[in-house]
């Protein structure tokens, strides 16, 4: 690592974003923009939702003029500026495709200045020039990050909201914390407005606040205060918006269904013996039923309904009486979106299902595909192995540094070197958040879904690669 040990400038930085923007670049136009595969299945939505607010309808639905909320309007508000530019050619996807190609050029422009953000957020967190430029370098090559920058969903972009918000959070626990805690309220702000996951982060940094930062209580509370308030000024509207249409006060309704969609039928047909499939027919048949009755309601009062706060309602109960299957569920999804490669992707490529989510993935079978079972071109199923390869090193040195850093001081009572104290108060820090972010995919886990901690985990293997080639090269 010691080759990577220099100061960074200009020139090394821009050929950092120019090797990351022609990488993309090249996957896009040369592989991506065939068969419309920037069509994920989500894309649709923000599609629909891009429509309404160019037609200047807002978020609302328009073949019957009814609310959205599934989906926040920070994404779509981004797609609707190319929607509006050029002018939307009509209902269906592929008609608005010069629209989207465009907008997916630009988010692939930001999204190369990630590589830059990922060095400085590795050197904030190690003060190692070496640590930060192979984080820098890896992310580069990283399919990961390659691939969701190609596509019409949020990832891509939302990363170039979350990636800051790392970097000001950890600054603050230094010097002008004011001026950082108020950069990374911001960024983590308008991550929120993109993905919606961004109000648990703020609870798991304010935690970290309180229990890590060595500031006396005084300042720890004017740190969390400021935050949280700042924070919850920039979302606030879309709390307003929601309360003032349907009198629930919520800002993305989006986790009752996948309660719903997900786990509640997984548990029916655990506890029943019937299929998925009718599982999730019968939890959408009870979601329905109660929505008729409360849309009634709601229209009486002059108000709407969110119906995924109804599926809420249909699948809590089914939750609460299994509580051991819905954990049991929920973990083996966080180990999906944990362990599943993002290489996964080319898979569905190959089998041409990348429109559609099946109701159930198995982590042994996706990866069984990526390996031998799907057949593929060589370049993919190369890429495939040199992903494995990575992700193996990268889970060593992620174990292998939970031991050194976290584990063992403990055993020998704090009586080792000032070196793996600071980089185990680093792991400390950094670990709640990564956690966070996985521990909320467990309703439906793949790869993507973990790249906005991404970056925080290869950080953290390196620690590890790093300290056993220093102590090496000391022998």
């Amino acid at each position: 690592m010691e080759a990577f040990n220099y100061l960074p400038n200009k020139k090394n930085l821009t050929i950092l974003f120019l090797v990351s923007l022609i990488i993309k670049l090249i996957v896009f136009v040369g592989f991506i923009v065939q068969k419309e595969r920037y069509k994920q299945p989500d894309s649709m939505d923000y599609h629909h939702c891009a429509m309404a607010l160019t037609s200047g309808r807002g978020m609302y639905r328009l073949d019957n003029n009814r609310p959205m909320f599934w989906r926040t309007p920070g994404y779509p508000l981004y797609l609707s500026w190319f929607y509006g530019f050029f002018g939307i050619k009509s209902l269906n996807f592929s008609d608005n495709n010069k629209a989207q190609i465009t907008s997916i050029v630009v988010q692939i422009i930001i999204n190369s200045l990630l590589t830059i953000l990922i060095f400085f957020l590795a050197f904030t967190l190690t003060k190692s020039l070496a640590i930060s430029w192979v984080t820098a370098w890896i992310s580069t090559f990283h399919p990961g990050f390659i691939l969701t920058s190609t596509y019409l969903l949020t990832e891509g972009l939302a990363l170039f909201f979350i990636i800051p918000y790392f970097l000001f959070f950890y600054k603050s626990f230094g010097k002008n914390w004011i001026k950082n805690i108020v950069l990374a309220a911001i960024f983590l702000g308008i991550f929120t407005w993109i993905r919606p996951m961004g109000q648990f982060v703020s609870i798991a940094s304010i935690m970290i606040i309180l229990i890590l930062d060595k500031t006396n209580w005084k300042t720890k509370f004017k740190k969390i205060t400021l935050f949280f308030l700042l924070f919850l000024s920039l979302i606030s509207g879309w709390y307003i918006r929601n309360y003032k249409i349907t009198d629930r006060c919520f800002f993305c309704p989006m986790f009752g269904l996948y309660l719903n969609t997900f786990n509640a039928p997984k548990i029916i047909r655990e506890t029943t013996g019937i299929t998925l499939r009718e599982s999730i027919k019968q939890q959408y048949y009870k979601a329905n039923k109660i929505a008729k009755q409360e849309y009634l309601i709601a229209k009486a009062k002059g108000k709407d309904l969110a119906t995924e706060l109804v599926h809420l309602k249909a699948a809590l109960p089914v939750v609460l009486q299994h509580p051991f299957i819905f954990i049991k569920d929920w973990m083996k999804e966080t180990a999906k979106t944990t362990f599943d490669l993002y290489s996964s992707q080319i898979v569905e490529f190959a089998k041409n299902t990348f429109h559609y989510d099946p109701p159930e993935e198995f982590l042994t079978e996706k990866i069984a595909e990526c390996l031998y079972k799907q057949k593929m071109s060589p370049l993919a199923r190369c890429i495939v192995y040199i992903e494995l390869i990575f992700e193996i090193l990268k889970w060593i040195g992620l174990l292998a540094g939970a031991f050194l850093f976290l584990i063992y001081p403990i055993f020998k009572k704090f009586n080792v070197s000032n070196d793996i104290k600071q980089t185990g108060l680093m792991w400390i820090k950094i670990s709640p958040i990564i956690a966070a972010f996985l521990v909320m995919t467990g309703g439906f886990g793949y790869a993507r879904l973990r790249l906005p901690v991404e970056s925080l985990m290869i950080i953290l293997s390196l620690t590890f690669w790093y300290w056993i080639l220093k102590k090496n090269s000391i022998k």
